[in-house]
């Protein structure tokens, strides 16, 4: 077992598809730019290999499919399919959802169990300037869709000071009501953001978005697993929210993430722009491969941060 001197070790692999997205919310991509493939994107069955080889070198048990928008690979039934295959203990799935009816069938058949899907407004025209691109209701119809098929879901909501803080309550209440346990995640300095001065000018911290909700419902803190990106409270008789607050209760002493790009690179943190390539591992007989794994492990590992301090990275290219 790979272990840091905080004692934390890779256990949550977060698999990026594509770093194409059919979106380019604003506080992901400036200008409205929507983030396109990688160049040398590696093809579904080389990835379906990157993780059956981690989960050997480090005991990885959880794993996470994520993009850019996975939706949008042409690698995701198959990949999809693949990871569900392999001795995990949980698989999920991040999408904005805006595709969930078009891959409705291969989500059914595959058995997954949880999906996170971000909307950050039940406003079409905020919907719409936010995400820059997608169709709300389309959005709506395939989390009823998912909701039907019995997958449990969450549903990701950053809030934003001058652009959604009005939804906070609005989009509570309608988790609320179908069971949706609502996380909020608090802007981070990544990418654009990281230098950018609408970060202070948009910001919500996890004490403001609690005094907001505080107007309308009564709450208490609850018990969060251990490497928890999420501080949890309890609404009693109506159900949960969380609040992935990065900014003003990081949760970095605890991390086990490890991500791995499109394009085979792996990353320890978020707040480091290094990265370990293992693409050229990937054809090694794995006698040969495992240990060479590994040592790009150790040094992932030894990426991490203890504090978060942001990145010019884009979020999307990492798997979010």
């Amino acid at each position: 077992m790979i272990v840091d001197k905080l004692g934390r070790r890779f256990r949550n692999l977060r698999v990026s598809l594509t770093a194409a997205c059919n979106f380019a919310c604003t506080y992901c991509v400036p200008d409205g730019k929507r983030l396109m493939k990688a160049q040398n994107e590696l093809p579904g069955s080389d990835l379906l290999k990157a993780v059956t080889c981690l989960q050997q070198a480090s005991g990885i048990d959880k794993l996470r499919i994520t993009g850019g928008e996975p939706l949008v690979s042409t690698k995701f039934d198959e990949f999809l399919l693949g990871v569900m295959q392999l001795p995990l203990d949980d698989v999920s799935l991040t999408t904005n959802g805006q595709l969930l009816l078009q891959k409705s069938a291969v989500i059914r058949e595959s058995g997954i169990r949880r999906l996170n899907i971000s909307l950050d407004s039940l406003n079409p025209l905020r919907f719409k300037q936010l995400a820059r691109g997608g169709n709300l209701n389309t959005v709506l119809a395939g989390i009823d869709a998912m909701l039907a098929f019995g997958i449990k879901l969450k549903i990701n909501m950053v809030p934003l000071r001058n652009q959604n803080a009005g939804d906070v309550l609005p989009m509570l209440e309608y988790c609320l009501e179908r069971g949706i346990e609502l996380r909020f995640i608090e802007l981070m300095r990544m990418g654009h953001m990281l230098h950018s001065n609408s970060f202070q000018a948009e910001f919500m911290s996890m004490a403001s978005l609690l005094d907001v909700i505080g107007t309308s419902y009564e709450f208490e803190r609850t018990d969060a697993p251990y490497d928890s990106t999420a501080a949890r409270f309890r609404i009693p008789g109506k159900g949960v929210f969380g609040i992935i607050a990065n900014e003003s209760e990081p949760f970095c002493h605890s991390c086990t993430r490890l991500r791995l790009s499109s394009d085979g690179y792996l990353y320890g943190c978020l707040s480091s722009a290094r990265r370990q390539y293992i693409g050229d591992l990937l054809q090694l007989p794995l006698y040969q491969m495992l240990p060479k794994l590994q040592g790009r492990l150790i040094d992932a590992l030894g990426d991490k941060k203890e504090a978060f301090q942001g990145e010019t990275t884009v979020m999307k290219l990492i798997g979010g």
